[in-house]
């Protein structure tokens, strides 16, 4: 009897154990990915810190502030940028503006606009709700294989620099 006692008090505790390990051990995965996601879009604020500018031309834009409440971070679209963190960066940011631009436009005209296609598909457009203008530049982009985003939509989240159109024709950036 004793035995059995001892036999059913084991087996409370080793359940008691594997719960409570499994409870532990999903907190501890949710704290690590919420992490991860958190370091994968960094807070508005710090890119504004240097990016003042910028920053406030993307709270003014239809990837901040939208009918659906979907909103982008500067990660969404800038994820490959190398920032020194840490190393004595300027606070102030020294590259014109125009060629921060075409830097950009370029990036992402070679990389068929991957940043884009992270939350917007081609294959999900519904034609039928665009303005006549974009259905038919939609189509001829399509229809000639050019399907970089970038290549027609520019100054979506940033004002557009003075002179850009000049520069970006003179170098291949705009039709």
């Amino acid at each position: 009897m004793k035995k059995a006692i001892t036999l059913s008090i084991k087996r409370v505790i080793s359940k008691q154990t594997h719960l409570w390990c499994s409870i532990g051990l999903m907190t501890l995965g949710l704290f690590i990915s919420s992490s991860a996601f958190a370091e994968g879009l960094k807070n508005l604020e710090d890119c504004e810190s240097c990016h003042t500018v910028q920053a406030s031309e993307f709270q003014a834009s239809v990837h901040y502030i939208n009918r659906s409440g979907v909103q982008a971070g500067c990660n969404n679209c800038h994820a490959d940028q190398k920032h020194k963190n840490g190393k004595k960066t300027s606070k102030v940011v020294k590259k014109d503006r125009l060629d921060m631009a075409m830097s950009e436009w370029k990036r992402m005209s070679d990389n068929d606009s991957k940043e884009c296609k992270t939350c917007h598909s081609t294959m999900a457009m519904d034609l039928a709700k665009q303005e006549p203008r974009s259905v038919a530049r939609h189509e001829e982009s399509f229809d000639d294989g050019d399907t970089s985003c970038i290549n027609c939509h520019k100054g979506i989240s940033h004002y557009l620099p003075a002179g850009w159109k000049a520069k970006a024709q003179k170098v291949g950036l705009q039709k």
